[in-house]
């Protein structure tokens, strides 16, 4: 994703950090699966991705791994916009399953402190709820603007 693609995606008030989001959303996991930025705002990252033949389980459901790719890389562009991050945990609920379509997560900051992040992120594909997450991140360090 280019840069103009990128910033036209972000909300002003994120452009000081715009080096860093179009960073992660060119990250080699990101553009080897599909996965796109949808918008960007404080506090709030969409992202998304369209399932292919190959993201199926053997049952023709979304594959779990799949599923926590998309949610996780999501988690990772909210918590690297404005510091470095790594995940410390994440747990996933499956609300149902999804054969197909278009995937998309929205990660939203619960709460933030000086050294830890906590996002929760719903995973929904064609409107309906698939699974939600709560993740938390350690902050590493601010990098530079």
């Amino acid at each position: 994703m280019d840069m103009e693609t990128v910033k036209g995606l972000v909300d002003p008030e994120m452009h000081g950090w715009l080096d860093n989001i179009h960073e992660m959303c060119n990250a080699p996991y990101a553009v080897n699966n599909g996965i796109e930025l949808v918008s960007a705002r404080k506090n709030v990252v969409i992202m998304r991705k369209k399932v292919f033949p190959h993201d199926l389980n053997s049952n023709g459901v979304v594959h779990g791994a799949t599923s926590f790719g998309l949610i996780d890389h999501t988690f990772a562009v909210i918590c690297n916009m404005d510091y470095r991050t790594v995940g410390l945990s994440c747990n996933i609920v499956y609300h149902r399953p999804c054969f197909g379509g278009v995937l998309e997560a929205e990660a939203v900051v619960i709460n933030e402190s000086r050294s830890l992040v906590t996002v929760g992120v719903s995973l929904r594909c064609e409107d309906k709820l698939i699974a939600t997450a709560t993740a938390v991140g350690f902050k590493a360090e601010r990098p530079k603007k």
